[in-house]
């Protein structure tokens, strides 16, 4: 049994490092990296946001973080650039070229959109809020 249970945490700890270096199904140069929970990764995971095109901040209006969130990201053609589930509060992503971007995120059952101008050197940082539930 407690082998098992090793096991079950192995496998966990393997999903969740292959959901942190996760790039997005489209293929194109875009990529995120999702984290922040706990404190020490909040922290660095903010310490590096200068490093990143974008950095998305899932929240509840309580004010708690939220995780487990999927996040479409388009430019202004409507292209998808990044798709994936975000399984942390923070999002740190790097986009193809400087633009316009809509966010689109979806936890809970609710979906929040925000437009963002980031890529080519410009960084940009969002908050996406959902109501309490």
């Amino acid at each position: 049994m407690k082998r098992w249970l090793v096991s079950l945490a192995l496998v966990q700890a393997c999903a969740f490092a292959v959901a942190q270096s996760a790039t997005p199904a489209t293929g194109n140069a875009s990529n995120f990296r999702c984290g922040g929970v706990g404190e020490a990764d909040q922290q660095k995971m903010k310490a590096e946001a200068g490093q990143h095109d974008l950095m998305l901040t899932f929240a509840v209006s309580s004010g708690a973080y939220l995780a487990d969130v999927d996040v479409r990201i388009a430019n202004a053609k409507g292209q998808v650039v990044v798709e994936g589930r975000c399984n942390g509060p923070i999002m740190l992503v790097d986009l193809p070229a400087k633009g316009s971007y809509k966010v689109t995120a979806q936890a809970e059952g609710r979906t929040r959109t925000k437009t963002v101008n980031a890529g080519g050197g410009t960084r940009a940082r969002a908050t996406l809020v959902w109501p309490v539930s």
